[in-house]
């Protein structure tokens, strides 16, 4: 593997610059990259700060490396020496099913790894599908754990808007009075519990039971809400990576539900266990840590922190994970093709963007929009300085209030982003 120590080439040692840190310590980074000189020369490494928490946006249009640079960042976390590594947790939100390649190495660019002093190489992390769609996965050969989210953590309230009813209707006014019923009195029940109770209600009228089981009945369908659980205790473990594959979930508003309760759950448990820290600094020795800093990567970012409306997971990442994560530990990466239709505190927030090549003007002043005083050129400038070539990136770093060009380095494992062609598409 890649020596990521300072670089000897020709008697002349290239330093390692570590974007999103203040101080010269060079333990805990994560290795992205070199340099990228006007001739298009490789100059010297370029590592991002992996010990502190952070928010970097990842753009690009299609094709020139968005989801490519998102996988470099998951392998180098897998890469931390030991004593770090375990205690940090990754979680992939995959929605576009790419990511379960982490395991397999990068064998299609054998040669290009050798360039870099490099080998393929494959990952250690779970794939965790939706409960009601793993035998699909294991139809292709993938091996997967199911996942699944209780029934009754989600209020009546909740139901309502993923079902896109006003809770003053009659049909809302019946789900959120016995949802609330039976989260108070029952504590665990399933789909088949509250259509029950639905049936035997005699405050309601029958054809809005009909039309509350109508829809009980499609949520069961998703495969996604159980009245037993499982997986969502096992996403964030100390020294791991999982991947959390969304892409099964066909209902947008669905999949935004798993994703804002996910991020939820593990900002309330980081915040607990950030208070159990500081009593472990102050000398409590029966704390025992439980969770480990998280760090959780996002593609296609703009389906949940959409720049027009909100979705059920908007709230819970602008807040909660992009404005007051640091504090309890939480790392976020959002990737997207479109800055212009993510939602501006996104960018505004991030405190390291990295950006590959974009074309659309409503992209580029989406950007522009937040260029930091410290840049002296604009954001179409910059860009137009990579070119057309794959795998290059403009780095705008706030730690060191500092913009960077930069080669990114190729991947150990597979990449599963690649597009296919109808050359080899049956082969």
């Amino acid at each position: 593997m890649i020596n990521l120590k300072d670089d000897v080439q020709a008697g002349v040692v290239k330093k390692r610059y570590i974007l999103g840190r203040r101080d010269e310590n060079e333990e805990g980074v994560l290795h992205i990259g070199r340099y990228l000189a006007l001739d298009r020369s490789s100059g010297s490494h370029v590592a991002i700060d992996a010990l502190k928490p952070h928010a970097i946006l990842i753009c690009g249009k299609r094709g020139y490396g968005k989801s490519y640079t998102m996988g470099t960042l998951i392998e180098e976390i897998s890469l931390l020496p030991r004593e770090i590594r375990q205690n940090v947790a990754s979680l992939v939100i995959d929605t576009m099913g790419i990511f379960w390649t982490l395991g397999r190495g990068n064998d299609p660019q054998a040669e290009l790894l050798q360039e870099w002093n490099m080998e393929p190489a494959g990952f250690d992390a779970e794939v965790f599908v939706p409960a009601g769609h793993v035998d699909e996965y294991k139809e292709r050969h993938i091996e997967v754990k199911p996942f699944s989210i209780p029934v009754a953590h989600l209020h009546g309230y909740d139901w309502c808007e993923l079902f896109n009813i006003e809770v003053t209707s009659p049909l809302g006014v019946l789900l959120v009075r016995i949802i609330e019923d039976m989260r108070e009195n029952e504590g665990n029940f399933s789909f088949e519990d509250i259509i029950t109770r639905i049936n035997t209600d005699d405050k309601s009228d029958d054809v809005t039971k009909m039309a509350a089981e109508n829809y009980l009945r499609t949520a069961s369908s998703w495969g996604v809400f159980e009245k037993d659980a499982c997986g969502i205790s096992e996403l964030i473990k100390s020294g791991c990576t999982s991947v959390l594959d969304v892409s099964a979930i066909e209902n947008k508003i669905v999949r935004s539900a798993v994703v804002g309760i996910i991020a939820r759950d593990t900002y309330n448990r980081r915040l607990q266990e950030r208070r159990s820290y500081e009593r472990m600094i102050m000398g409590d020795e029966e704390i025992e840590q439980k969770m480990p800093m998280v760090w959780m990567f996002i593609d296609e970012a703009h389906l949940f922190v959409p720049s027009k409306g909100e979705t059920m997971a908007s709230d819970v990442l602008i807040n909660e994970w992009v404005r007051q994560g640091r504090q309890p530990g939480l790392s976020i990466i959002f990737a997207t093709q479109r800055p212009a239709a993510l939602h501006p505190d996104i960018i505004s927030q991030s405190d390291i963007v990295i950006c590959h090549r974009l074309t659309a003007r409503d992209d580029i002043e989406a950007l522009e929009a937040i260029r930091p005083t410290y840049m002296k050129e604009t954001i179409g400038a910059a860009i137009r300085k990579m070119g057309l070539e794959r795998g290059i990136a403009f780095v705008v770093d706030d730690t060191s209030e500092s913009t960077h060009l930069v080669k990114i380095r190729p991947r150990y494992s597979w990449h599963g982003g690649n597009e296919p062609s109808a050359l080899n598409e049956r082969r």
